[in-house]
C-alpha cells in the first residue's frame, strides 16, 4: 500500500529522526483568499534525504529550502527549536513572486526538530495512529515548540491557531487516515481511475474474482484482492474515509460487492452503466440488500455527466464527482 498525504510526511519525519537526522517540518496553519493548498498541508525537509510532501508545488518550497539550507530561519546559533511563522502572499509583489492566486495568502509554521527521544516518541505515536487509520492531532506551543498529542474531541481536517488562558499561542493540527478507494472489477476504466486517483491522495485497491481479468491487470502501488468481498469490505473499507466504485460492468462482479458496500459508511459509493443498466441493477439489488433505502447512497450512473466516452474520459468524470463529494464531506466536518 502506498502511504499518502499526512502519513507519508510523518513516516519520513520519523524515519529521519530515528537515524539521528534533524528535520524541518512545515505546516500550513491558515490561508486567506485563493490558495493552492489548504490549511494542514505538510512538508518535511532533511539536508541528507531531501523533501517529503509539498506546500504549494513550486516557489514557496524553493524559498523555504533556500532559507533552511542557509540557516537563516534559526533563532540563534544554538539552533533552538521554537517554531517560526512565515507569511507568503502578504503583498501583491509576493503573490506574483510565489505564483499565488490573486489575494491568496499562506501562513506556514516552520519547526526545526532535533532527533531527541521526546521528539522521536511524539512522531512514533503519530505514525502509530495513522497506521491504524485513526484520527490524531498534534498541538505545538508557538513560544517554545513543546509538542503534545490530541486524541479526544477532534475532527478531521481541523487546523487552527488559538491561545490559552495565559495568552500563550498554540497550533492544533488534526491528521486523518489516508483516503482509500476500492475499485470493483479489473477493467480498463478501473486501470485509468487507479492511475489518476493516486495523485489525488487515495490509496487504491482493486477487487475481482475473475482470474482471466486480473491475471495481466497491474497498476503500480495498487493492491489486487481476490477473496470474499464481504470480508474485505467490512475489514478494510467500511469507514467514512473510503470510496467504493463498481466498474466491472458485470452483474456477477458489481452486484456481489455492492451489496456489502451499501452496508458501510463509505463517503462515496458508485456504479458504472447507462441509466437503463443502473435501473435494472437497482431492481436486482432490492432483492438482496438488507435496507432498501441504502440504495439512495449509491451514485448510479457514476460520475459527472461530461459526455465522456473513452476510459480515461470516464475516469476523469468519476474522479471529478468523487472529489466533489469528498470536499463536501470535509466542509461538513469543519462546521
Amino acid at each position: 500500500m502506498q502511504i499518502q498525504s499526512h502519513h507519508h510526511v510523518v513516516a519520513n519525519v520519523l524515519k529521519w529522526l530515528t537515524i539521528g537526522e534533524p528535520v524541518w517540518l512545515c505546516t500550513i496553519t491558515s490561508t486567506w483568499g485563493s490558495s493552492p493548498t489548504p490549511a494542514g498541508t505538510l512538508m518535511a525537509y532533511s539536508a541528507k534525504f531531501g523533501v517529503a510532501g509539498t506546500l504549494s508545488g513550486g516557489c514557496i518550497e524553493e524559498d523555504l529550502l533556500e532559507k533552511m539550507q542557509q540557516g537563516t530561519l534559526l533563532h540563534n546559533q544554538e539552533q533552538q527549536q521554537y517554531p517560526l511563522e512565515m507569511v507568503y502572499g502578504g503583498s501583491l509583489e509576493e503573490q506574483t513572486k510565489f505564483v499565488l492566486p490573486c489575494g491568496g495568502q499562506l501562513h506556514v509554521l516552520v519547526e526545526y526538530l532535533q532527533p531527541s527521544s521526546t521528539t522521536i516518541e511524539h512522531f512514533t505515536l503519530l505514525d502509530r495512529f495513522l497506521t491504524k487509520r485513526e484520527l490524531i492531532g498534534r498541538k505545538v506551543m508557538a513560544s517554545t515548540g513543546e509538542m503534545s498529542l490530541l486524541e479526544k474531541n477532534i475532527q478531521r481536517g481541523i487546523t487552527r491557531v488559538a491561545s490559552n488562558d495565559d495568552h500563550e499561542v498554540y497550533i492544533e493540527h488534526i491528521m486523518g487516515p489516508a483516503y482509500q478507494m476500492l475499485l470493483i472489477g479489473a477493467s480498463e476504466v478501473a486501470r485509468c481511475v487507479a492511475e489518476l486517483a493516486q495523485s489525488l491522495d487515495f490509496d487504491v485497491s482493486v477487487w475481482d474474482h475473475r482470474e482471466e481479468f486480473i491475471r495481466n491487470w497491474s497498476v503500480a502501488n495498487v493492491t489486487i484482492y481476490r477473496g470474499s468481498p464481504e470480508k474485505l469490505i467490512n475489514e478494510k473499507f467500511a469507514d467514512e474515509n473510503n470510496a467504493i466504485i463498481a466498474l466491472a460492468h458485470d452483474p456477477r462482479v458489481d452486484d456481489f460487492a455492492l451489496v456489502d458496500a451499501l452496508t458501510t459508511k463509505a463517503f462515496y459509493i458508485g456504479a458504472i452503466g447507462s441509466k437503463n443498466t443502473c435501473r435494472k441493477r437497482n431492481e436486482r439489488l432490492m432483492n438482496y440488500v438488507e435496507d432498501v433505502a441504502s440504495l439512495d447512497k449509491m451514485h448510479s450512473p457514476v460520475g459527472l455527466d461530461i459526455g465522456s466516452k473513452t476510459p480515461f474520459e470516464i475516469a476523469i468524470s468519476v474522479l471529478a464527482h468523487v472529489i466533489q463529494e469528498r470536499r463536501c464531506l470535509e466542509q461538513s466536518l469543519r462546521k
